[in-house]
């Protein structure tokens, strides 16, 4: 097999233009569930959150 390299500099580029394109509510959402996995994890506390609006719902989707 004869395949090309991969130009992962191309590629790191195409995905930014991806993340920049995604509408600003999709952006918050992935956000608001990365703080939501590391505390149900452990991985993040709820001091350390300054958890104003009380626990996340303690599921994930």
């Amino acid at each position: 097999m004869d395949e090309a390299p991969i130009d992962f500099e191309a590629l790191e580029h195409e995905q930014l233009l991806a993340w920049v394109a995604l509408p600003v509510a999709a952006k918050v959402d992935f956000f608001e569930e990365m703080v939501e996995i590391a505390y149900l994890s452990g991985a993040l506390s709820p001091e350390r959150l300054a958890l104003r609006d009380g626990a996340p719902s303690g599921r994930l989707p």
